[in-house]
């Protein structure tokens, strides 16, 4: 019929933790040395065990991958930009990302994921 698999119905994604809404201080600039971006001070909007939402004035498109620094205690993480949003407002541009290279980099005990695709529905 022709049909490739790029136009068959995906599955839901499925998310690997559930998320915790939580404003924690954090410093967030490029890993990448050759990007003219500074460092920002960000807070989180929302937290989960593999990653996070912030927002920023910076201007990180998908794929980027930033370094996080937690203040206190001192953490450093990488993470990868998986969304932006694409409203500006005053407090800044919505981001998430995935940590990926540090586990536990919030050390917060996660509750399961309560989504509807976790439960098969």
């Amino acid at each position: 019929m022709g049909m490739t698999d790029q136009s068959q119905p995906q599955p839901p994604l499925r998310r690997r933790s559930g998320r915790i809404l939580l404003r924690l201080p954090l410093l967030v600039g490029s890993a990448d040395p050759n990007l003219a971006v500074s460092w920002e001070n960000v807070e989180t909007i929302i937290v989960s065990l593999h990653g996070g939402m912030i927002r920023t004035h910076q201007p990180f498109g998908v794929g980027a991958i930033l370094e996080i620094r937690m203040r206190n205690p001192e953490r450093v993480a990488h993470a990868r930009v998986v969304w932006t949003s694409t409203e500006q407002t005053p407090q800044g541009i919505e981001l998430g990302f995935e940590i990926i290279d540090e586990e536990d980099f919030w050390e917060i005990k996660f509750p399961p994921d309560s989504s509807p695709a976790a439960r098969g529905g």
